[in-house]
């Protein structure tokens, strides 16, 4: 039968596609807070060419005063703490030493996450794509510059448990969205 008046499923998808979720905008926002801080630090990067030696001294500096704050606080410390710092030492100067590399990466996958960020806004599935490819460079972006042995279990758990936690919050929103 031939019906003039939309039947609710109908009106229900018309009017819960015409209307942004409100959680998907506090997402975009927050992504754009997060990948945007990334661009703008990474183009100066790109640019400038890497730091001088005294930078790399600071970082050494600086680690070896938190590890010596560490052991005189500490009398229980863990030794596997003191192990992170001194791989995140070793991921810093890695970082520095390729750094117009290291930043022109973190340029490109800035990019592709705000432009997937942007995609999913607008009401596109293409953009969920484009951000788990984003969240998947983001997770392995240390491994251009560093052997995988150096990057600690601990930092790819928490990024990971991260980028995860955002993929299946903005996988909730998939039923606004249009196929492309």
């Amino acid at each position: 039968m031939i019906s003039v008046h939309p039947s609710d499923d109908q009106h229900s998808n018309n009017s819960s596609r015409s209307k942004r979720p409100n959680g998907l905008f506090v997402l975009f926002v927050l992504t754009v807070i997060n990948a945007g801080s990334q661009l703008f630090t990474s183009i100066p990067g790109v640019f400038n060419g890497r730091p001088d030696k005294s930078v790399f001294e600071a970082v050494k500096i600086e680690n070896a005063k938190l590890i010596n704050e560490i052991k005189k606080y500490g009398q229980d410390i863990n030794e596997d703490w003191i192990d992170i710092i001194r791989q995140m030492e070793k991921i810093t100067l890695a970082s520095l030493e390729n750094f117009q590399l290291f930043s022109l990466l973190l340029l490109v996958i800035s990019c592709l996450g705000l432009y997937g960020a942007f995609k999913m806004f607008k009401g596109y599935k293409l953009g969920f794509h484009l951000y788990i490819a984003y969240s998947f460079l983001s997770l392995i972006q240390y491994y251009f510059v560093i052997s995988p042995s150096e990057i600690p279990a601990f930092t790819l758990i928490a990024n990971g448990s991260v980028s995860l936690f955002f993929v299946l919050m903005y996988g909730r929103y998939l039923y606004w969205m249009k196929e492309n």
